[in-house]
């Protein structure tokens, strides 16, 4: 099982860089973007802060995590490809 941190890592560099797509082909408008990486960078640094000598999740924070994770499944502009990367950094070693 990988790290737990890692699987975070993996989860935001694919939504950053779907944000960035989204974006660049006129699918969010920049304050849309800035907002989605606000709420990103935010839970990202509580887990890595968090959790920067641990490598096990408190329930709370799975579910923090979790419910980010179905937020932005949720979003029309998330490619397929996308949405299934994210499924496999996350749901397959849960």
């Amino acid at each position: 099982m990988r790290d737990q941190k890692e699987r975070v890592y993996s989860i935001e560099r694919l939504t950053k860089n779907e944000f960035r797509h989204a974006l660049a082909v006129n699918l969010i408008t920049q304050e849309q973007h800035d907002n989605y990486l606000q709420e990103l960078n935010e839970l990202t640094s509580y887990i890595y802060e968090r959790y920067k000598d641990s490598f096990t999740f408190r329930a709370e924070d799975w579910r923090k995590i979790n419910n980010y994770y179905e937020k932005i499944v949720a979003l029309d502009f998330v490619r397929g490809y996308i949405k299934e990367g994210l499924e496999d950094s996350w749901l397959i070693e849960m």
